[in-house]
């Protein structure tokens, strides 16, 4: 059915906790991107700075393209949730392979969303952090 190795069952509970890691971790992405959009508004930066309002205008443009991938992939690890059920009722390759290579496309998607959101955060603290640390 699912493999040698792994009964539906079991499948399904490996697809699920990988489904709570992923929420979780949005949830917390959801409170950085409120975090990193708060310190993008504060009025702490040195008005000298060259360039700054060009960069916070960048930077803040791009949150809100995190931020729309955010919900976008809540929404998705929402439903592939409800979908999961399914995986119980599956009784031939056909139906094993869909829901191996959907969790595997939504694996590689959040994988891709993290790295970006983490490389992303890094800019925008290295970036404010120089500015903060400046005298």
């Amino acid at each position: 059915m699912l493999g040698e190795r792994n009964t539906p069952e079991e499948l399904l509970t490996a697809f699920h906790h990988d489904a709570e890691w992923w929420k979780s971790t949005v949830g917390y992405i959801e409170n950085e991107i409120e975090f990193v959009n708060r310190l993008l508004n504060a009025h702490v930066f040195k008005e000298n700075t060259p360039n700054l309002f060009e960069h916070l205008q960048q930077f803040k443009h791009v949150m809100g393209t995190k931020t729309r991938e955010t919900s976008n992939l809540k929404k998705e690890i929402l439903e592939y949730e409800d979908k999961l059920r399914g995986i119980l009722e599956c009784q031939d390759v056909a139906c094993d392979t869909y829901y191996l290579e959907n969790h595997k496309a939504l694996k590689e998607r959040f994988e891709d969303f993290y790295i970006g959101f983490n490389d992303y955060k890094t800019k925008v603290f290295d970036y404010l952090g120089a500015i903060l640390l400046t005298k």
